[in-house]
């Protein structure tokens, strides 16, 4: 077995992209970044990504993104896979954080279209290619509905060796159906988001990666575990209680605000994981908010949480 087909056996499980902690002054707080990672290993999470889309990766400066990754490698202290996120809009920003991820002895990168952008598909593949010639180590690639990926572009990126998977968080049944057909033997298909999460966890994916994990990773295990052994009931109903979460949150996804940040960091500090608000443009939950989050984390996840 070569180290990249070790690294494909290790994506299995519950994976977290985690928050980022922030200090009162809003600067990174290391403090937190530990007590996450320490959390999240308790609870048996295989891997994590810092920075990204729950991560705020949006609002950190370029050494904001450097440094958390370092300090996320070196607080994991090899308990679990670490993916560094080199996705950036800019080609040469996405090759320098791969290379910085690389240097910090992270497992793997992810990389993602340029976001706002959609190129054309020989232009996607030879942006990734670019970046795979200049970081060369092990990655993974995000595709989503604003951003898909298209299978025949998966299909060239397989002739690199490199190449271990593809976080799907989309919603096409088809396309989800025949990914998982073609390639799940020669990648790793991870879902994440709210259709893919259901479609490829039931089709036999090995792991998922989701922002409940920040404070919900036995249930997210649980979810996993029932698809897995195809208990149907079960895992349905696990997901109507988390589809219960995130329509707290539905109307602000529908118009591209990512409010599933300020609702996990909202739902760890409920849990006594604090890890300081989110940076403008977003929000802190109002007090209304945080009352009916209370609520869904203790009827639909069974969690312990203080206060009335």
């Amino acid at each position: 077995m070569t180290a990249v087909d070790e690294l494909r056996a290790r994506l299995r499980g519950v994976i977290a992209p985690t928050v980022t902690p922030f200090a009162e002054d809003g600067e990174l707080w290391f403090p937190g970044v530990r007590r996450v990672i320490d959390f999240l290993v308790e609870a048996d999470v295989t891997a994590i990504i810092p920075g990204d889309l729950i991560g705020e990766c949006l609002s950190l400066t370029l050494d904001e993104r450097r440094a958390l990754i370092a300090e996320s490698v070196q607080a994991v202290g090899g308990r679990m896979a670490v993916v560094g996120n080199a996705a950036d809009a800019s080609l040469q920003n996405a090759i320098d954080l791969g290379r910085f991820s690389r240097k910090a002895d992270v497992d793997l990168i992810k990389l993602g279209l340029p976001y706002p952008y959609t190129p054309a598909a020989a232009t996607m593949l030879d942006m990734l290619r670019r970046i795979d010639d200049a970081v060369d180590m092990p990655f993974l690639v995000e595709s989503s509905d604003a951003l898909t990926i298209p299978l025949e572009v998966i299909a060239s990126l397989c002739e690199r060796p490199n190449f271990v998977g593809v976080e799907e968080w989309g919603s096409d049944i088809g396309r989800m159906d025949r990914l998982f057909s073609e390639f799940s033997r020669r990648l790793v298909v991870l879902p994440s988001g709210e259709a893919a999460l259901l479609f490829l966890c039931l089709r036999g994916a090995p792991g998922l990666i989701a922002a409940e994990a920040n404070f919900a990773p036995r249930f997210m295990s649980e979810f996993l575990g029932a698809s897995q052994r195809r208990d149907l009931d079960r895992a349905l109903a696990l997901f109507g209680r988390r589809r219960r979460y995130r329509d707290l949150f539905r109307e602000g996804l529908a118009r591209g605000v990512p409010l599933f940040t300020p609702y996990a960091k909202a739902a760890m500090a409920i849990l006594g994981l604090p890890v300081g608000p989110p940076r403008p443009p977003l929000a802190p939950l109002t007090e209304g908010e945080t009352a009916r989050l209370r609520e869904v984390l203790r009827q639909e996840f069974d969690l312990l949480v203080g206060g009335a």
